[in-house]
């Protein structure tokens, strides 16, 4: 008796059918997932220079009272040549500075600069503080403030307007607080955005 063995050859790879159905379910994902994406980035931009602001002000608070003199947070990135605050916009950045009892020159802490590109997020104060500044004993003397209240808001605000936006807040004790609620300040009012 002979056997004999036929051997069944195997197919291999994918059929025309598979690979379509495949295509076709990665592209229903991309579809679902590239929105939630793009406000996933728009909403980690916002959130870094907001934890940024509360963490140059928590820093400007802290360095005033280790060195036992004022810290200034000021507006803009430019590199002072005097002893207070150089000017800017917040929009551009802020910077942390001191100047030492008797010193002509202030110097620079830290500087935290914002990209200009127009999807970064714009940054603004409520009450018109032109700079912070941390006395010795931590208490903070807001320059320039226009409003009320002994407290300023800096307002985050990205291309989706105020509903998007967030808030940080800072009182004349040198408390720093964020909002925890896109659309509102700490103390839960509402925020503006202007124009950016």
């Amino acid at each position: 008796m002979s056997t004999q063995c036929t051997s069944r050859a195997v197919p291999r790879g994918f059929t025309a059918v598979e690979l379509m159905v495949t295509i076709a379910v990665a592209a229903i994902i991309t579809v679902i997932a590239l929105p939630n994406l793009q406000t996933f980035i728009e909403n980690s931009r916002r959130d870094s220079i907001v934890n940024d602001i509360v963490g140059a002000l928590n820093y400007a608070r802290s360095e005033a009272l280790n060195l036992n003199q004022g810290t200034y947070v000021c507006p803009g990135t430019t590199v002072p040549t005097g002893t207070t605050c150089p000017g800017g916009s917040w929009s551009t950045g802020w910077e942390v500075i001191t100047t030492a009892s008797g010193g002509t020159v202030a110097n620079q802490l830290a500087t935290h600069s914002l990209s200009s590109a127009s999807t970064t997020p714009a940054v603004a104060v409520v009450n018109g503080s032109t700079s912070f500044v941390f006395n010795s004993n931590g208490t903070v003397t807001l320059t320039g403030i226009t409003g009320t209240g002994g407290e300023e808001v800096l307002v985050v605000c990205d291309s989706r307007g105020s509903s998007y936006a967030r808030a940080v807040e800072i009182n004349t004790a040198g408390y720093v607080q964020s909002s925890s609620q896109v659309g509102q300040t700490p103390d839960g009012a509402a925020i503006v955005c202007t124009a950016t």
